[in-house]
């Protein structure tokens, strides 16, 4: 398990530092500090670990996500649940790191990384479309969905974004930008105008 979870970071780390295309199951190994054979021992190959850090991911999204949902009761302004959202997918680098993007990018490499991106998202816009009926949107409004497409696409943008600012400095801003077209975004006023 030990060694499992060295593979893991340490792929995580390289992918932080470049793209997926050009790590190896070689170069894994060599910074993991691990024999080849010690990592075939528990991945067949680089599509297996990636696949493992993304299902990690996801369900570590997921459950950040549900958490913040069921904590909203449609009393709170939306803008407070926008910060608690943001502060549940972008407040670590357990959940939002650069190489989480890169692995993202990969997900065309593989039939298991594409199906399992495509259940992902699915369930994101599951609980999307529950916000919105927090939020105070109807159910039987035709355009939800695309809304929910939207708010989805923004929100990654903004996550992307936060976890790639490199200057600390810049951080607080780019929250602030992030914060602000999330709450255009989930404004119930949309779908009036």
């Amino acid at each position: 398990a030990l060694k499992i979870e060295k593979i893991l970071d340490t792929t995580l780390s390289l992918l932080s530092a470049g793209t997926a295309d050009k790590i190896t199951t070689n170069a894994i190994a060599k910074a993991a500090g691990i024999s080849i054979g010690s990592l075939y021992q528990f991945f067949p190959n680089k599509g297996a670990i990636f696949y493992e850090l993304f299902r990690r991911w996801l369900t570590q999204t997921l459950t950040a996500l549900d958490q913040v949902v069921t904590s909203i009761d449609g009393d709170e302004a939306p803008e407070e649940c926008i910060e608690n959202m943001l502060q549940a997918l972008a407040g670590g680098k357990e959940i939002n790191a650069p190489g989480h993007w890169q692995l993202r990018r990969a997900m065309a490499s593989s039939p298991d990384l594409v199906e399992l991106e495509r259940k992902h998202f699915e369930q994101i816009l599951e609980r999307i479309l529950t916000v919105q009926v927090k939020f105070g949107v109807p159910v039987e409004t035709a355009e939800r969905r695309e809304l929910a497409l939207l708010q989805n696409q923004l929100f990654i943008a903004c996550l992307q974004t936060l976890a790639l600012t490199r200057v600390l400095e810049h951080s607080g801003a780019v929250r602030r930008w992030c914060k602000q077209i999330l709450a255009s975004a989930f404004d119930k006023k949309m779908l009036d105008a």
